[in-house]
C-alpha cells in the first residue's frame, strides 16, 4: 500500500514537473528561492521529486545510461575548475563574493544535471515515455494556445487587456513585449528556446515518422501535425531571430538528409544510367553526383536569400540586414550594432579573451563576469547597455552564449567533456532512429533535431539551470535504456531457447 502511494506521489511529482516546464520565471518562485531569472515552479517539483525518487532509486542500485559518463566528467571538471579558481586573483568587482558566485554557479549545474538524471530514470520504459510525451504535448498545446492568445489581443484589440497583464503577472517578472509572444517564458527568446530544445523537435520528428503517442487524429492529422503547426507559428510570432536560425538549422539538416536520398534515387533512374552508361569510371559518376548536390545547395542558398529578406521586412531590427559597410573602423560590430545585436558580440569577444588567458581549465564556474571591465574592447564602452551594466548593476556581466561560456570557465578541457558526452547523444539518438520501432525512431529523430537546435540555441542562453535541454536529453537517454536492455533481453531469450 506504501509503495502505491509513493508512486502516486511520483507520478504526480512528475507530471507537475512537465505542466509547469513552460514557465520559467515565477515572482512566487522568484521570492521563495532569491533568483529573479531561471525561477520555475517546475524547480520545486524537481526538488520532491529527487528527494522521494532518485535518491531510493539510487539506494535501490537503479540503473543509469552509460551515457552520462562524459557528462558526469563534465561535473567533475567543472568542480576542479572552481576549486581551483580559489586560488586565482580576481579583479575587484563591486564587491561581489566570489565564493558565493561559485556556490550559485554549481548549483544551478546540479539543477541541471537533476533534470536530466530524473528525466532519464522515469522514463526507462516504454509506457511511462508514452506518457511522458503526452504530458510534455499538453505543456506546449497551452504554451501555443496562450501565445495565439497574445498575438490576438495586440492586433485585434490594439494592445495588452488588463485582465491579460493581470494573469501575466502572476507567472513572470518581466513586462510583455510589444508585438512578440513571449508565452510563459521571462522573454521571447526563452520562448524559442523551449520550442525549438523541448517541444518542435518531437511535433516534427514525429510528423516525418508518421508517429503519435495518441489514438484519436483529427481526420487525417494526428495531435503532434497540429500541434507543429501552432508551435512553428509561434517561433515566428516571437521574433527571436537566433530562434528563427535555430529552426533552420533542423530544417536544413533535414533538407541534407532528403538531397542525399535525392541523389540516390536520380543515380538509380534508367536515364542516369544509360546516359552514363556501363562502363563509366567512378570518377564521372562522382562529378555528376556532385554537380546536381551543387544545384541543390544553389537552390537552398536562393531560399535563404529570400527568407533573410523576408525577415528584413518583418522585424525592424533587422531592416539594415543587407547594408554592409566594410569601410569603416570596427565595420563588423557596426554592422552588428546596426541590427542590435553587438551587445552579444561584445560579450562573447570578452569571455572569449578570458578562455585566451586561461585555457585549460577556465576561471571556474560564474566567474569570467570578473574580468570583463580589463576585456570589453573600446567600441563596448560606447554601448548603452554595457555602461548600464558596469556601473549600475549589482550582478557580473555574463557571456550571453553557453559555448564560449564553457570555454572561459571550464577550459578546453571541460568544452571536450561536454562536447563528448553532446557526441554520444548524437550517436545514441542515431541508433534509437535505426531500430525498427516508431517510437524510437520519434524519440531518436528528434534527438537529433534538438541537438541541432541547440548548436545555435547556445549562442543565446549560457545559464544551466534552463531545463529543456536536459528534459529532452533524458527522454532520449531513458529510451537508449530501455532498447539496450530489451536487446540483453532477447539475447538472454534466444539463450534459454537453445
Amino acid at each position: 500500500m506504501a509503495s502505491k502511494v509513493l508512486q502516486r506521489t511520483v507520478n504526480f511529482l512528475w507530471i507537475g514537473l512537465l505542466l509547469t516546464l513552460p514557465i520559467t520565471s515565477m515572482p512566487a518562485v522568484v521570492r521563495l528561492v532569491g533568483s529573479d531569472t531561471v525561477a520555475s515552479p517546475s524547480g520545486l517539483f524537481l526538488l520532491a521529486l529527487f528527494v522521494f525518487w532518485f535518491i531510493p532509486f539510487v539506494l535501490r542500485r537503479g540503473r543509469v545510461s552509460f551515457l552520462v559518463v562524459p557528462f558526469f566528467g563534465f561535473i567533475l571538471i567543472a568542480l576542479i575548475a572552481s576549486i581551483r579558481s580559489c586560488y586565482l586573483i580576481f579583479p575587484p568587482y563591486e564587491n561581489i563574493s566570489t565564493f558565493k558566485n561559485i556556490i550559485i554557479s554549481l548549483v544551478t549545474l546540479g539543477v541541471g544535471a537533476a533534470f536530466y538524471l530524473i528525466a532519464q530514470t522515469l522514463t526507462q520504459n516504454t509506457e511511462m515515455l508514452h506518457k511522458s510525451m503526452r504530458w510534455v504535448h499538453a505543456a506546449g498545446a497551452v504554451v501555443v494556445f496562450w501565445c495565439l492568445v497574445q498575438f490576438a489581443a495586440w492586433h485585434l484589440l490594439g494592445g495588452y487587456p488588463q485582465w491579460l497583464r493581470d494573469f501575466h503577472d502572476l507567472y513572470s517578472i518581466a513586462p510583455l513585449y510589444n508585438n512578440r509572444v513571449s508565452g510563459f517564458a521571462l522573454e521571447p527568446s526563452w520562448l524559442a528556446h523551449q520550442l525549438n530544445v523541448l517541444f518542435i523537435p518531437f511535433w516534427l520528428a514525429a510528423t516525418i515518422k508518421g508517429h503519435t503517442v495518441y489514438r484519436m487524429k483529427l481526420w487525417k492529422f494526428t495531435i503532434e501535425n497540429i500541434l507543429l503547426v501552432g508551435g512553428v507559428f509561434s517561433l515566428i510570432l516571437s521574433f527571436s531571430r537566433v530562434g528563427w536560425a535555430a529552426f533552420l538549422l533542423m530544417l536544413f539538416y533535414l533538407s541534407i538528409r532528403a538531397n542525399i536520398k535525392f541523389v540516390h534515387w536520380i543515380e538509380a533512374m534508367p536515364f542516369f544510367q544509360l546516359s552514363l552508361g556501363e562502363k563509366t569510371n567512378t570518377s564521372k559518376r562522382f562529378w555528376v553526383s556532385a554537380g546536381i548536390s551543387v544545384g541543390i545547395l544553389l537552390v537552398y542558398f536562393v531560399l535563404i536569400i529570400g527568407l533573410a529578406f523576408i525577415f528584413s521586412k518583418l522585424d525592424p531590427r533587422m531592416e539594415d540586414l543587407f547594408n554592409i559597410s566594410l569601410g569603416e573602423n570596427n565595420a563588423l560590430l557596426e554592422y552588428a550594432d546596426s541590427l542590435n545585436f553587438s551587445t552579444r558580440i561584445i560579450y562573447w569577444e570578452a569571455g572569449w579573451k578570458v578562455f585566451n588567458d586561461y585555457p585549460l581549465l577556465g576561471v571556474g564556474l560564474g566567474n569570467s563576469g570578473y574580468f570583463f571591465p580589463q576585456k570589453l574592447s573600446p567600441f563596448a564602452w560606447k554601448l548603452v547597455e554595457v555602461r548600464d551594466l558596469i556601473y549600475r548593476s549589482a550582478s557580473l556581466l555574463n557571456t550571453k552564449n553557453l559555448w564560449v561560456r564553457l570555454l572561459a570557465e571550464t577550459g578546453i578541457i571541460g568544452f571536450a567533456f561536454f562536447a563528448g558526452w553532446f557526441y554520444v547523444m548524437w550517436k545514441a539518438s542515431g541508433t534509437l532512429e535505426s531500430t525498427q520501432r516508431a517510437d524510437w525512431q520519434t524519440i531518436g529523430l528528434a534527438g537529433k533535431l534538438m541537438l541541432a537546435a541547440f548548436v545555435l540555441e547556445g549562442f543565446s542562453v549560457d545559464s544551466f539551470a534552463i531545463p529543456y535541454l536536459w528534459i529532452s536529453s533524458g527522454f532520449v537517454t531513458g529510451a537508449f535504456l530501455t532498447f539496450i536492455q530489451s536487446g540483453k533481453k532477447q539475447e538472454i531469450c534466444k539463450g534459454e531457447l537453445n
